[in-house]
């Protein structure tokens, strides 16, 4: 377990790749606005907390997390997800309320493990694109 909450981080070092044991990472109320690629070598990661950053995107590495079971991406400024998300085959939990999403991608219809999707406060005009 990695536990970073509420410091003053504006970026994560591109050695975060290298924890390939690493089960779970918290990183709330900082102050990050995007994610290096090498999220996505984090092959155990089974819980990924972002909520209260400043993040605008994700990277596609996110969708490479094949353990992910809780992500939590809350009180951030995204405005869209890659379409990759949707390889997220055991993600349970997904928390996405109060971002910038009009939006999500038609792939979110794969996540069939899911049974927790938070959308509250978000300018959405459509669930998923056709």
């Amino acid at each position: 377990w990695l536990y970073l909450n509420q410091n003053q981080l504006t970026a994560l070092p591109i050695e975060i790749g290298r924890l390939s044991q690493l089960q779970t990472l918290e990183l709330n109320q900082n102050q990050l606005t995007a994610l290096p690629a090498e999220i996505g070598q984090l092959s155990q990661l089974q819980e990924l907390i972002l909520s209260q950053n400043q993040l605008t995107a994700l990277p596609k590495g996110v969708g490479q997390l094949s353990q992910l079971r809780v992500l939590d991406l809350s009180q951030n400024q995204l405005t869209r997800l890659p379409a990759n998300i949707g390889r997220l085959s055991r993600l349970r939990w997904l928390y996405l309320n109060q971002n910038q999403l009009t939006r999500l991608p038609a792939e979110i219809r794969r996540l069939s493990q899911l049974i927790k999707l938070e959308l509250a406060e978000n300018p959405l005009k459509k669930i998923v694109k056709k």
